[in-house]
């Protein structure tokens, strides 16, 4: 089993890189698979506890089909690994399967990384006399976290940083967009009672308290993900009486960051007290002196922003099975009342001052634009009837925690079934108090500039176009691109919601900012429905905005998704033939599926098509450092160079595709 494949090149990391340049033998990898899964790696809060077993040869029922491991009920095919599992223990009682596995087909030498999730499943049944029936029962199904070719790996070092990575996942989810069982954090994770974080003292000891968990938040291997994994399960170990002194232990984190790349990647459903945790956990630390009041004021007001353009995007009834999954609902409540009650104690930083300066200015209208978005949102969905609690069909099916009980299915499937209403008894009119009620105004005042009337409608898509060569329902871990878009209809929606509320829009200033809508502001955006997207079941696209709102247009896509393109792919062949410094360069760009074919448009500033790639997925795809490409590659197959004053002039390269290889 040797390495060599990578030597020469750099492959992507998932931490800092190790200095183990062992090479790889059989035995070093079984050493490294027994590192990997040391407990002292792992946090299990009580009365949870781990069991570690390994198991020289194990033969299981083993077949995948496109990515995913089949039920042990749905194959005959078997298979002998070398096995590392792990167990969960609760109530006394041990899972009938391991919560974790790391398995070695030492022939093959591969890897695999498996893992257990306990679900409510129906199977048949012989009920006599030739009729077959079938029941609902709690049984464990495995899922496939992730494989490693050996082989591939030139050290022990990148192979080890590999299986840690995996395993990291396996826990914590696949990624920020959970739509499957198998991309979805475990239920142990979610609810802050398990959490994976390799550390390689070999005296270390596992993490048990907040303390533990702190100490290894602020070590230097941990990146950044870790970290705000590890913060969320620190947040949800602090018993809500602790959190003045818990949070002392954070003093030299850096914690606006820390909390923002928390939000951007936590999945919130089931829906946990950690929303209730972070506000009390900001609260500490702006008593302590830890956050200053700004820091506070201004993520509140980050968080209230991004779930307007969140759920502009991704409406509650139409995307979250007519809202019966409303966990983004409940977040956007617990921190408008939070943002609330901050405007009545300091109105302040809200409030406009005839000495502020541009920058100061810009700020109070920002953190004023996040109040007035989460009031829309909020009051648009008082009322809404809901299940009892926040779930979808798929979350319904595992088993979670006796306090999370199950929600009937009818529930969920139809509303006219449901008994509880959101924020019911509870208006948004009754928590504004004066401070609060001039910073509403002034907000509605601020729909005079531009900017802010584009904000009522604008709404942030998400797109895995790299992903085109995979089957229906094959795990995807491509980059998850963001695109923002703009619907008049949907500002026009907002503009008379607003005039509803007494006092804030007056008729006459009303019909100004529709003329203005209609007229006045020329908003130039791609339609989307020549947006092209994958028609694969359970993966979002750009298409999805057609369901949104029929008149939606693209705008860019986000700077940060751009710069993650650019950083997986190498353009220098093609830069060396063709000027990109419209892509390169930093400016305004938007990331497209083609509505007419199976390519991905590169549009510039002014929404022009400059470049057409394919992706190259004749060879499968390659995972590594949590990231999925394929291993061909993308290939320049259209180009669109700049010719003058006139229309930029296109070059057919359908020929002799420009290969753009994948920078591992």
């Amino acid at each position: 089993m040797g390495g060599g494949a990578t030597h020469g090149c750099e492959m992507p990391r998932f931490r800092a890189a190790d200095a183990d340049r062992s090479p790889l033998g059989l035995e070093v990898v079984r050493r490294l698979a027994a590192e990997a899964v040391r407990p002292a790696h792992f946090f299990v809060a009580p009365p949870l506890r781990l069991e570690w077993e390994h198991v020289a040869a194990e033969e299981s029922p083993w077949e995948l089909f496109h990515g995913r491991l089949l039920d042990a009920a749905h194959t005959r095919q078997k298979r002998v690994f070398e096995a590392w599992n792990i167990y969960i223990w609760e109530s006394g009682v041990r899972s009938e399967a391991p919560l974790l596995a790391l398995k070695l087909d030492a022939a093959a030498g591969r890897l695999y990384v498996v893992r257990g999730v306990e679900v409510y499943a129906w199977e048949g049944y012989d009920a006599g006399g030739g009729v077959i029936l079938s029941r609902e029962r709690r049984k464990w199904t495995r899922e496939l976290a992730g494989e490693v070719d050996a082989g591939r790996f030139a050290d022990a070092g990148e192979l080890l940083d590999e299986i840690i990575c995996l395993l990291f996942h396996a826990v914590v989810g696949a990624g920020r967009l959970p739509l499957t069982s198998a991309e979805a954090p475990l239920p142990a994770s979610s609810f802050g009672r398990l959490a994976y974080c390799y550390d390689a003292d070999p005296a270390a000891a596992p993490p048990h308290s907040p303390a533990d968990l702190a100490r290894r938040l602020l070590a230097p291997e941990p990146n950044r993900l870790e970290r705000a994994k590890l913060l969320e399960t620190f947040l949800h170990a602090v018993p809500m009486e602790d959190m003045k002194e818990a949070v002392t232990l954070l003093a030299a984190a850096d914690l606006p960051r820390l909390l923002r790349t928390l939000y951007n990647e936590v999945s919130l459903s089931p829906y946990t007290d950690l929303v209730d945790k972070t506000l009390a956990f900001l609260g500490a630390a702006e008593a302590g002196g830890l956050l200053a009041a700004d820091d506070v004021t201004d993520f509140l007001g980050w968080l209230l922003r991004m779930q307007g353009r969140h759920l502009t995007a991704y409406d509650l009834v139409v995307f979250h099975h007519r809202g019966a999954n409303y966990p983004d609902a409940l977040l956007l409540d617990a921190v408008l009342k939070s943002y609330l009650s901050r405007i009545e104690r300091t109105p302040g930083p809200f409030l406009p001052h005839p000495d502020d300066l541009e920058a100061a200015a810009r700020a109070k209208r920002l953190r004023r634009r996040a109040l007035r978005q989460g009031w829309l949102l909020r009051r648009q969905y008082e009322g809404w009837p809901v299940p009892d609690r926040p779930t979808s069909p798929g979350e319904n099916a595992r088993v979670l925690p006796p306090d999370h009980p199950r929600v009937p299915e009818e529930q969920i499937l139809h509303p006219a079934r449901r008994t509880r209403r959101l924020y019911a008894d509870d208006p948004l009119t009754g928590r504004l108090g004066p401070n609060a009620a001039a910073a509403m105004r002034r907000s509605v005042v601020d729909l005079a500039d531009a900017e802010e009337l584009r904000e009522l409608g604008l709404a942030l898509f998400l797109d895995r176009p790299l992903g085109a060569g995979k089957a229906p329902t094959e795990p995807d871990g491509t980059p998850l691109l963001a695109s923002e878009a703009f619907s008049r209809a949907v500002a026009q929606r907002r503009l008379h919601a607003l005039a509803r509320e007494p006092g804030l829009l007056p008729e006459e200033e009303l019909n100004e900012r529709l003329r203005r809508l209609k007229d006045g502001e020329r908003i130039v955006g791609l339609p989307a429905d020549v947006v092209g997207g994958a028609a694969r079941p359970g993966v979002v696209s750009l298409a999805d905005a057609r369901r949104a709102a029929p008149d939606f247009v693209f705008l860019r896509t986000t700077p940060g998704s751009v710069r993650e393109l650019l950083g997986q792919y190498d353009f220098s062949p093609l830069a060396a033939r063709f000027d990109l410094g419209w892509l390169l360069g930093g400016g305004r760009v938007l990331l497209a599926g083609d509505a007419a074919g199976p390519g991905l448009l590169a549009y510039d500033g002014s929404l022009r098509p400059r470049l057409e790639l394919l992706v190259q997925a004749q060879d499968g795809y390659v995972r590594r450092a949590g990231r999925e490409h394929p291993a061909g590659g993308l290939a320049a197959v259209r180009l669109w160079e700049e010719a003058g004053a006139g229309p930029p002039r296109p070059i057919d390269l359908r020929e002799t595709p420009v290969v753009l290889p994948p920078r591992a």
